[in-house]
């Protein structure tokens, strides 16, 4: 990788942060693949990790609060963890959590989405190894549980963030029953 210096006086403003038409590419990198392919140069920031270990001593605090204005710059505003959602979530501006989904609804059509794949993924690999099927069905069905699969790996971030739930087979939330 080729590296891209900017001088630190051009666009930068106080405290070495770039205005947001600048982008900062201090301790960038340009992909040599992005150069030969003629596409533009891509700045790939350093992590946090590679920017500390140029310090010839143990970080300290200072060091790494310096080194954050150089790493990866987080989004103020990111989309729902719904994979269905197109809707964004905010960063607090003051106090609070973070909202993982952009409504109650929202969460609760992820987790109830989540059960039903993982229902279904359950039965078509119960029935697949019985034998029962010809093969155009278990393609089918081969081919479903594939792609039910590959659905799961979007909802699994949303269903890990998200506290224990007490759901039916069919997804739906179960109430419990006051003992």
């Amino acid at each position: 990788m080729e590296r891209v210096e900017q001088p630190e006086s051009s666009a930068l403003g106080r405290g070495g942060n770039a205005p947001p038409s600048a982008p900062d590419q201090r301790n960038c990198e340009v992909r040599a693949s992005d150069q030969r392919a003629g596409v533009g140069a891509t700045a790939v920031r350093k992590s946090l990790s590679s920017v500390l270990s140029g310090l010839n001593r143990p970080a300290r605090g200072i060091d790494v609060a310096a080194a954050l204005d150089t790493c990866l710059e987080l989004p103020e505003v990111i989309g729902c963890l719904n994979p269905l959602c197109d809707n964004k979530c905010d960063w607090p501006t003051g106090r609070g959590r973070p909202r993982d989904y952009c409504s109650r609804g929202c969460r609760q059509s992820a987790l109830r989405t989540h059960a039903r794949l993982l229902g279904e993924l359950l039965v078509i690999e119960h029935v697949l190894p019985l034998g029962d099927l010809r093969k155009a069905e278990r393609v089918r069905l081969e081919a479903r549980a594939a792609q039910t699969r590959w659905c799961l790996r979007r909802y699994a971030t949303a269903v890990q963030q998200s506290p224990e739930r007490n759901l039916r087979d069919d997804g739906s939330e179960a109430k419990e029953d006051a003992d």
